[in-house]
């Protein structure tokens, strides 16, 4: 058993322990973290930029965009990798909830979209950027607590999510 699976055993095997609180914890990363990073996102841009609908459409549009580039890309490295989720190649481990696909593990989108919202942020100069980064903490670590996802999963989520980034940048800088 590598790293990988030994690190998402021991996160995994606190669901045993049946605590509720740890639990709704757990799948609240795992599942409406990113909700609240969405939000966020948009919240601050609206609110720091009022005055200023281009840099505010320029902020979504960005977003938008690099989001899809970014799953293109997780599941162009799915199909190349083909890891199933934990469940599947662990039967004994533990589910919070069914996820929608099986077929796909390695990178996670939640991490992905959570890592961009956050790099992104970063980027614009969004206001409460520090809070985002424990978001996207608590989306990688509620993803594996709820046993749909291997830690380097969620790394491999924020290395696409960083890659996606760094070229939004680079255009952002380049042509406006």
């Amino acid at each position: 058993m590598n790293a990988n699976v030994r690190l998402f055993f021991k996160i995994n095997e606190l669901q045993a322990k049946k605590n509720r609180w740890w639990d709704a914890i757990g799948r609240a990363g795992a599942e409406w973290a990113i909700v609240a990073m969405v939000a966020w996102y948009g919240a601050a841009t609206v609110i720091d930029q009022a005055q200023n609908n281009q840099v505010i459409l320029v902020r979504f549009l960005t977003l938008g965009i690099a989001w899809i580039c970014g799953w293109l890309i997780n599941v162009g490295i799915g199909l190349l990798v083909k890891e199933p989720r934990p469940h599947v190649t662990y039967p004994e481990s533990k589910l919070l909830f069914q996820p929608k696909m099986s077929w796909k593990s390695f990178p996670s989108d939640h991490a992905m979209s959570a890592w961009l919202i956050f790099f992104l942020s970063v980027v614009f100069v969004i206001p409460g950027v520090e809070v985002l980064f424990f978001l996207a903490l608590w989306v990688c670590w509620g993803r594996v607590y709820a046993g749909v996802h291997y830690p380097f999963d969620t790394i491999g989520g924020m290395l696409v999510a960083a890659l996606v980034s760094m070229v939004a940048l680079y255009i952002f800088v380049l042509f406006l």
